[in-house]
């Protein structure tokens, strides 16, 4: 019997930065997010890579963003940022392309920033403390419903619960609240974003016991994470270099 590619999650290198971008781009072409950053379907996908990119660049440095790959293709990634580097500031996002971005679709970036301000404000109000944020998590749409997403999500997830800390994210759909709630997170604030018609929620996810686990009980997720000898709370260094991407 045939049987698929094997996915191996691991850490996204610089060099896949352009392809974790396009799946990103891809995984959100129908959320509702997306569809306020830009509203014609047919620039969507332009957009949305272009703005997408600067936050994966800024990300990277935190050595938390992994991606699930089959056959040498990336197919998933999630970008999960630690404590004290939940927001970028304006300085780091510009390190990371973002004048390029809005330049290139100024329009686009004009609605995102919109968007953003009012993200940032239900953040702030709704967590306090050290915590971590998943900034943005995507599967490629031919690859969604076949668990990929699940292990994906669990790197992130277990890095923070071996810390003892909580983690933070925001959507835009009810099912992705069903989705989120079987993962421990629940919903911590909700509100309409301004100049549409669509709901924000805000999501919250307490640490879990973490058992010992030895080297070969560890899951692929945690491994991922500890073999690039990474630290929850690693000092900004500095986005990757824009050719890298």
């Amino acid at each position: 019997m045939a049987t698929g590619p094997t996915i191996q999650i691991r850490r996204l290198e610089a060099t896949e930065v352009g392809d974790a971008v396009e799946v990103l781009s891809r995984a959100f072409q129908e959320d509702p997010g997306a569809v306020i950053v830009e509203p014609d379907p047919s620039r969507r996908p332009g957009a949305t890579a272009a703005l997408f990119a600067p936050v994966v660049r800024w990300a990277m440095p935190f050595g938390h963003v992994s991606a699930a790959v089959a056959d040498g293709q990336v197919i998933g990634v999630a970008t999960f940022v630690p404590p004290g580097h939940d927001t970028p500031t304006e300085e780091e996002l510009d390190a990371s392309g973002l004048q390029a971005a809005v330049a290139a679709v100024p329009d686009a970036a004009a609605r995102m920033s919109t968007m953003v301000e009012f993200l940032e404000d239900q953040h702030a109000r709704a967590i306090s403390g050290p915590h971590w944020r998943l900034e943005f998590y995507g599967v490629d749409p031919a690859h969604q419903g076949t668990g990929v997403g699940s292990r994906l999500i669990a790197t992130g997830h277990e890095a923070a619960d071996a810390a003892g800390e909580r983690v933070w994210l925001e959507t835009f759909t009810i099912e992705n609240v069903r989705f989120y709630e079987r993962r421990g997170y629940r919903v911590a604030i909700e509100g309409v974003v301004p100049g549409s018609d669509f709901t924000l929620w805000g999501m919250v996810r307490d640490p879990q016991p973490v058992p010992w686990r030895t080297s070969e009980g560890m899951s692929d997720a945690l491994r991922a994470q500890r073999s690039v000898g990474v630290q929850p709370r690693q000092p900004y260094q500095g986005s990757i270099p824009l050719e890298a991407s």
